[in-house]
């Protein structure tokens, strides 16, 4: 079994179908396509599942409606995030900034430093 191809996330199909309209599709770019799906997802909880057709066969109208609006509820939230990207205000440059200016090969190692294995 391999949980990729046998189990899926029902969750993104709906996500999906609210994307496919073209409200989403002309307003917005592949990448902040991808970004508002990821966004939506993280909100809804996940429903995983087999094989679609079992799924709905044994789901109820009213279920399955309260999923659809949650998946559209969740891309709705996820849109002004998308509209409000702080990223598209940043520099491309971005300054590294380091904390030390060198090494102190004196220094004592932090606990989490230390090597696990004793030196042979």
């Amino acid at each position: 079994m391999q949980i990729s191809v046998d189990v899926h996330n029902y969750m993104e199909t709906l996500v999906g179908q609210v994307l496919e309209q073209d409200e989403y599709r002309d307003q917005f770019s592949l990448e902040q396509l991808a970004d508002l799906a990821c966004l939506a997802l993280n909100q809804t909880r996940p429903v995983y599942i087999r094989h679609d057709i079992d799924f709905l066969a044994a789901l109820s109208e009213s279920r399955l409606l309260k999923l659809k609006q949650s998946a559209e509820t969740a891309v709705i939230a996820a849109k002004s995030l998308v509209l409000n990207d702080r990223r598209s205000a940043r520099e491309e440059e971005v300054p590294t900034v380091f904390n030390h200016s060198g090494y102190d090969e004196e220094s004592e190692l932090e606990w989490f430093e230390k090597p696990i294995l004793p030196k042979s």
